[in-house]
């Protein structure tokens, strides 16, 4: 990750940080997902892919939830970003420092603009990365990583909040069921699918391919697949089971 790149990465943090504040709240309005990522082209495909994710499976509620009045995995995310978004300002700051955030304050801006403007500042005559921005890339890189993936922005390894209609969430480990089993995988060839890990076989008719002997579906098939989710979830699990 070049300099600029760092700065980049900074950039959509900041664009991005009212989005993650509004999620903590579970029945907040949907986040315009038109929004373009300033990353690059691999950024936009992550953008569809959630799109297509928001658009099939995300609702206010996914099966068997209860409302809450804050999502406490977003929460955890916001403090967690706003802790190192205070350490990376107070180490790259040469004189003085922002006063770190009180009480309540959920705001990162502040350091992650203190924290843009002083790798701006570092340079050399060839133009490539100083030393504080090769140190401030891992850092920066991993807040992106949490903020993307608490906004369904990163696909790759995302659990999908539903349960399986098949399985009914059944693993070695809940064998009764009640565990979110989907996840998000990018396949060889780069294609985009959801694989079951539950203790799960679906009819063959139901299934678009199997992966590592578990069901999968890719991207071609999602909404299918959402359609079948929908039906399932207004028919009792016991009948579910008998027609499957």
């Amino acid at each position: 990750m070049s300099r600029t790149t760092v700065v980049e990465t900074l950039d959509w943090l900041i664009e991005y940080w009212p989005d993650l504040v509004e999620a903590r709240l579970p029945m907040a309005t949907k986040r315009p997902w038109q929004t373009p990522a300033p990353l690059d082209a691999e950024g936009r495909e992550l953008r569809d892919a959630a799109a297509y994710l928001d658009r099939y499976f995300r609702n206010p509620l996914g099966v068997r939830e209860s409302p809450a009045p804050l999502d406490v995995n977003v929460l955890q995310t916001i403090l967690d970003v706003l802790v190192h978004a205070d350490d990376l300002a107070a180490e790259l700051a040469e004189w003085g420092q922002l006063a770190p955030p009180g009480v309540g304050d959920l705001d990162a801006r502040p350091y992650l603009r203190f924290a843009r403007a002083r790798l701006v500042d570092e340079h050399d005559d060839l133009g490539e990365p100083g030393p504080w921005s090769e140190w401030a890339e891992p850092i920066v890189w991993r807040m992106y990583e949490s903020v993307a993936r608490s906004l369904a922005m990163l696909y790759t390894g995302q659990t999908i909040r539903l349960l399986c209609p098949w399985c009914d969430g059944r693993t070695p480990e809940t064998p009764v069921g009640g565990a979110y089993t989907w996840r998000v995988v990018t396949l060889p060839g780069n294609q985009i699918a959801i694989v079951c890990h539950g203790i799960c076989e679906p009819p063959p008719r139901e299934v678009g391919t199997w992966w590592g002997g578990q069901p999968c579906w890719p991207i071609s098939e999602w909404e299918r697949l959402a359609r079948y989710v929908r039906a399932a979830e207004t028919r009792p699990a016991a009948r579910r089971t008998m027609t499957a």
